[in-house]
């Protein structure tokens, strides 16, 4: 499926010219140009083509001027011309385009209210029982990520390491937190084909948008990629018991609950040393997912 910002527009070009200079004739991608002379047979005023004459039609179009179709994004501020042939080779004419910074922007394809006794839950998407999301297009290509909950945990996320940018793997991610590095790990296999490298620049789209900007590995599903993966109604009624369990976990610790019984943002940075890795490894360790795979 291709981007619905995704704009197609006709363009002339010289063939003379030192300079490859695109003209749109689509007034949206910025043509209409009055003083264009290629068309017409004002071609023959034309420095370049007076010197490079080449037999032509008295009434025009230059001989000279060659054609293209093109494309461009309609949601950038600035049309930046791609050739048709090339576009199924960049994210816009894939599934991936879901996860551009420009159609986040405008579409914010998970910008809903579904929600888990306060935590953010699109149901469109599939869950480890570690807290990570996958959500996989048409075309095989998928995107993952760490939750709302693990975002929340996290708290403010100071700085972002992958561990393999590609490659057939189980995606794994250091985060920093507090100081600590946390290794998040997506637990099936997955053909990496890029990561989020943006975030390395700003790693607080982790907290604001874990679900759409804040990806952070994209790649082909292949086989076991959406093993024990959790969906719809038992994915809700496995976030209701975590959400319950590290509430009672933190309080019977230090007390640190907020916003109307959730716990503390950051809380895993809050507590102390020795009970901060026991309560990772409890929740997003993949190695502890079958402890609390429903039923």
């Amino acid at each position: 499926m291709t981007c619905p910002f995704l704009r197609e527009a006709q363009v002339h070009f010289c063939h003379a010219s030192s300079v490859r200079k695109l003209i749109p004739l689509n007034a949206a991608a910025g043509g209409g140009r009055a003083d264009e002379k290629c068309s017409s047979a004002a071609y023959g005023t034309c420095l370049v083509y007076r010197s490079n004459p080449v037999e032509g039609a008295a009434g025009g179009p230059c001989p000279l001027m060659g054609e293209s179709l093109m494309q461009y994004c309609a949601a950038a501020s600035v049309a930046k011309l791609v050739p048709f042939s090339e576009s199924l080779l960049s994210r816009c004419g894939t599934d991936n385009h879901r996860y551009c910074e420009l159609y986040t922007a405008m579409a914010n394809p998970h910008a809903t209210s579904d929600e888990v006794d306060g935590i953010a839950m699109p149901a469109e998407l599939s869950y480890t029982a570690n807290h990570l999301w996958l959500e996989v297009g048409e075309d095989g290509q998928c995107h993952a990520g760490i939750d709302a909950f693990l975002s929340r945990a996290l708290g403010k996320v100071e700085r972002i390491q992958y561990v393999w940018q590609q490659g057939l793997h189980r995606p794994a991610a250091i985060l920093t937190a507090g100081g600590i590095d946390w290794e998040v790990v997506f637990p099936n296999p997955l053909l990496l084909t890029g990561c989020n490298l943006y975030l390395r620049a700003n790693p607080g789209r982790l907290g604001s948008e874990p679900y759409s900007a804040g990806w952070l590995f994209e790649g082909r599903v292949v086989e076991g990629t959406t093993d024990n993966l959790m969906q719809a109604a038992p994915a809700k009624a496995w976030m209701e018991r975590d959400v319950r369990r590290i509430g009672e976990a933190v309080q019977q610790g230090s007390g640190m609950l907020a916003d109307g019984g959730l716990f503390a943002v950051g809380v895993l940075t809050l507590l102390d040393r020795e009970s901060s890795p026991a309560l990772f490894h409890d929740f997003f360790s993949p190695f502890a997912k079958g402890d609390r795979a429903p039923e």
